[in-house]
């Protein structure tokens, strides 16, 4: 059989020239599924001549077995796909694991005539960018949708499942061989996509994936199954909610039943979907019942309930009263609805549900084999479409999508379900495997708190979807991805990749502080990229995130910040080192690459709030920065040694007060201000409603000059895996080639970020001048496992706003800088007052407020 011509390939050495495979001469008769002969080219046929000879059936029935021999070495003695990637000679990564099937060479081109050259020009990845591409064939287990190591580990299940093959249509590149595939392809480009799978026309046993053919309607009874799936599995996790707080009254909602629908008053507590979409600016969008909201009727009747919340209907927009009141319950609105329906497809609610009613949806490509077996599209990964929906660039529908516990989502190709513990879409039928966990707290040996996850089978547990499948994008509390995410000590220093693949959903209130805080920073990240009509909507679209934390009383949010307002030492207390770390731990970044030493984003002010927060800014924020500074990590082990008396390593952090700056706006001084080394309770915060900083007598940077490192005497190398998440990946050794520049500041290596636009001399001059100052905000030695025993001083960037009385100045928050101090002379350090030794500061005399 021609699969069986695989082996040649599989040879070590030199890579094989690329060749065109045997069966791909349309002189060369193949068999038919039938054992008949084909016949040579038929003229009359509408496939061109290659594909005639194109016995797809065949490669179907045969690469399983050939997969599975590969990769137990049965193909020839010894010789198995390596599972981690492979470097080319270039530096270029791939893996050679796939199953070579056929050769389209530049046959799949836009004037082709022959349909099945047209479905699979509809398949490419990187599309219109190459002109020669190839068919490869690999195990479905070893697609994106599922972590292969941790599948593995289900042995029990894995024996009994089938594991069936997807094909895609990769670029033929030269450098690659026959089997050979980019390492990233599988999870970056062939989402995009879809994968090619085989329909049969008979029953097949039971698989590991199959895909399902898609009608012009969506099947809601899939999605009756997917909501009873979940409220029979998930327990109280897809029930969660992060208050009590009820809709005393204004509570609307459209009887899906009535014919029309109409909007009726109901009690709070009785069963409802809501609606999360984009009111759009056309005409079809401002009609009072637009289609997106004709079709949610529909869909929510058809899948069982009887009410629909719209925000457009629901809510009297005439009543400026009653608006205000029912907009600060959209968190309690959202999390009480029985499930949301997301409209993700459209610019506006014009647009409609594709799939339900007269509303179209794209067709899935598809063809039909001599068989009767169909070859299908499973079509784009629907998270795909959902990040680049204009749903997802809203500031307001971030909150919609989150607090949400049940979301069904429509998007242009097909339907996407998403809950607390499962995620799920229309076009893949996949077994919904699900685990028990069940989370033990316990303390340390250096008395922090910690926990673990004990795998327990327990009809009384709920259950959450298995870690090794692909989780979803909708984050919850914590750090997302499977139980052990968020193990204590880590550090993550990867990028804000928007596409990145996470696996499992956390179990439901058992992530820790540490998860918890990364959690956070990351929804502050994705939401900052969102836009808003409003720049004033900025915290109250926001503030249903940060109820979800409320499982930490310590956790305070000052203007969006998080604080942690419990326990001290003698050298400082949470509340004053957390407020330092949080005011200086975030900064503008618009691209995902992390290894930038020197960022100027041009950003704009949002004056209504202090310029310490993100909130008071518009622009994508960050929360990680080089070499390998993570936000929630430093301050988590900050809270955890304080909490336990211990002195903190060595740290050293700036006296502030706050206060509220309304007399400014009189020239006058406040009356009180709140001195955070005291401070251990909301109260007082919320008393005072602080929104100004006051520094007397700051240590400020001393010299500005940034001098280049030499290409021999670089400090930072960074590095990008290679490979799978979380499997199948290697570290490359070969350097990140979009910024080599590296400065040091007075000996120490720098970071510079900065919400303004300018140069690196600007920053330098300006810092000369007077214009700009750096005020150091805190000093310490960060994570000792995972930074090699380096530690930090962390600056805020000030700009003077106008001059106030004397040696006072008002200022206001532009940037950042980090300079590492090496674990050599951190050892020389004992008490806090031993940091500013080592880092290039003097004490100026001055009072510095911060607006």
């Amino acid at each position: 059989m021609p699969v069986t011509n695989l082996r040649n390939p599989l040879k070590r050495g030199k890579d094989p020239e690329p060749r065109e495979p045997e069966h791909s001469d349309p002189e060369s008769p193949e068999r038919s599924p039938t054992g008949q002969k084909r016949p040579r080219h038929d003229p009359t046929s509408p496939l061109c001549a290659e594909c005639q000879a194109f016995d797809l059936d065949n490669y179907f029935d045969k690469a399983p077995s050939v997969l599975e021999a590969w990769r137990n070495g049965e193909l020839k003695a010894g010789v198995k796909p390596r599972s981690t990637p492979v470097r080319a000679k270039d530096g270029s990564w791939y893996f050679e694991d796939a199953v070579p099937i056929h050769y389209f060479k530049d046959r799949l081109k836009p004037d082709t005539k022959c349909p099945l050259c047209q479905f699979f020009r509809q398949m490419r990845v990187q599309p219109d960018k190459h002109e020669k591409y190839k068919l490869l064939a690999l195990p479905s287990s070893e697609s994106w949708l599922f972590q292969i190591d941790l599948l593995k580990e289900w042995k029990e299940m894995w024996d009994k499942l089938q594991d069936s093959v997807f094909m895609i249509v990769v670029p033929d590149l030269e450098w690659l061989p026959p089997m050979g595939h980019e390492h990233t392809w599988i999870e970056k480009e062939v989402p995009s996509v879809g994968m090619i799978c085989r329909l049969q026309a008979e029953e097949a046993p039971e698989e590991l994936m199959r895909p399902r053919e898609l009608r012009n309607e969506v099947d809601l009874g899939l999605v009756r199954d997917w909501l009873d799936n979940c409220m029979k599995k998930h327990g109280n996790a897809c029930r969660s909610r992060t208050s009590d707080d009820v809709v005393e009254r204004g509570f609307r909602v459209i009887d899906c039943e009535a014919d029309p629908p109409t909007v009726e008053v109901q009690p709070w507590g009785v069963s409802y979907a809501a609606l999360s979409y984009v009111w759009g600016t056309s005409p079809e969008d401002q009609v009072e019942w637009p289609r997106t909201v004709l079709d949610a009727v529909g869909a929510t009747k058809d899948i069982g309930l009887r009410y629909l919340w719209v925000d457009r209907l629901c809510i009297n927009q005439s009543d400026g009263d009653e608006k205000a009141y029912l907009v600060s319950k959209m968190a309690a609105i959202y999390e009480a609805a029985e499930v949301t329906i997301v409209a993700a497809a459209g610019n506006g609610a014009g647009h409609g549900l594709p799939g339900i009613r007269d509303t179209p949806r794209r067709p899935q490509p598809h063809y039909t084999l001599d068989s009767g077996n169909v070859l299908i599209s499973t079509l784009r990964d629907p998270r795909r479409d959902i990040l680049e929906s204009s749903h997802w660039t809203r500031g307001w529908t971030y909150q919609e999508g989150i607090l949400s516990n049940r979301r069904i989502v429509f998007t242009e190709h097909q339907v996407y379900w998403e809950c607390r513990n499962m995620a799920a879409q229309e076009s893949i039928d996949t077994k919904l495997f699900h685990r028990f966990s069940q989370v033990e707290e316990f303390t340390d040996d250096d008395g922090a708190a910690n926990s673990k996850v004990l795998w327990k089978e327990r009809e009384d547990e709920e259950l959450v979807m298995a870690d090794f499948m692909l989780g979803g994008i909708f984050k919850g509390d914590a750090s997302s991805g499977g139980p052990f995410c968020s193990a204590e000590g880590s550090v993550h220093t990867g990028g804000d990749d928007p596409y990145r693949l996470d696996y499992g959903f956390p179990s439901h209130l058992s992530a820790t502080l540490r998860a918890q805080l990364r959690g956070l920073n990351e929804h502050i990240r994705a939401y900052s990229h969102r836009r808003l009509t409003h720049g004033t909507d900025s915290l109250p679209a926001f503030l249903g995130i940060t109820s979800m934390y409320r499982r930490f009383p310590e956790l305070y949010f000052l203007h969006g910040l998080p604080l942690y307002l419990d326990g001290s030492v003698p050298a400082c207390s949470t509340t004053q080192v957390t407020f330092a770390m949080s005011a200086s731990g975030w900064y503008h970044r618009s691209s995902i690459q992390p290894e930038t030493t020197f960022i100027s984003e041009p950003c704009s002010r949002r004056p209504h709030l202090p310029s310490w927060t993100w909130a008071g800014w518009e622009g994508p924020v960050s929360w990680r920065a080089p070499p390998a500074i993570e936000h929630c990590s430093n301050m988590t082990d900050i809270i955890d040694a304080i909490s336990v008396k211990q002195p903190p390593h060595p740290l050293w952090v700036a006296e502030f007060h706050v206060f509220n700056s309304a007399p400014l706006a009189e020239n006058d001084m406040p009356a009180r201000t709140v001195r955070l080394r005291e401070c251990h309770s909301g109260e007082a915060l919320d008393a005072e409603q602080p929104d100004a900083i006051v520094l007397q007598n700051p240590y400020v940077l001393k010299y500005s000059t940034r001098h280049p490192v030499s290409e021999s005497k670089k400090k930072w190398d960074w590095t990008a895996r290679a490979g799978r998440v979380g499997s199948r990946s290697v570290q490359s050794d070969q350097n990140v080639p979009w910024d080599t520049k590296q400065y040091r500041i007075a000996g120490r290596l720098s970071f510079v970020a900065m919400s303004m636009e300018m140069t690196e001399e600007e920053w330098t001059k300006k810092h000369f001048d007077g214009e700009l100052v750096s005020v150091l905000m805190y000093a310490t030695r960060w994570n000792p496992e995972e930074q090699s025993g380096h530690g930090g001083a962390h600056f805020m960037t000030l700009r003077k706003v106008r001059s106030f009385r004397g040696r006072t100045s008002i200022w206001e928050r532009v940037g950042v800088l980090y300079l590492v101090i090496p674990k050599v002379s951190l050892d020389k350090c004992v008490r806090g007052d031993d940091l500013l030794k080592q880092a290039p500061v003097e004490r100026r005399e001055m009072t510095v407020i911060i607006e």
